[in-house]
């Protein structure tokens, strides 16, 4: 058998990717921006108490998406994980909500 009727999609070799020095800079320079951002929120933002708690969480779930996308290699997979992934995080948004609109009418 000849080595190119050997190509299924299950035989081929994962493709490999390299990254750029920028992007994991620049990776790190949003994370870096986001984190000051929370902590901005948490100390200078106790007054507005459940708007503080929601935009820290919006923020660390912006971080989740950007760490999946970069470390977890989410880029280069196929589009089914960020679809996957994307679920998740609208389940987890709006079970948050749920929350949050039920903890405000007690």
């Amino acid at each position: 058998m000849r080595e190119d009727q050997n190509k299924t999609p299950e035989n081929k070799q994962q493709q490999l990717h390299i990254t750029s020095y920028k992007e994991h800079f620049s990776t790190l320079a949003a994370l870096l921006l986001l984190t000051v951002i929370t902590v901005a929120i948490s100390v200078f933002g106790a007054d507005l108490r459940s708007l503080s708690v929601f935009t820290a969480l919006l923020i660390a779930t912006v971080k989740v998406i950007v760490v999946a996308y970069y470390f977890m290699h989410l880029k280069y997979d196929t589009k089914i994980y960020t679809w996957l992934v994307l679920i998740v995080v609208v389940l987890f948004v709006s079970f948050t909500v749920l929350t949050s609109i039920e903890y405000l009418n007690r």
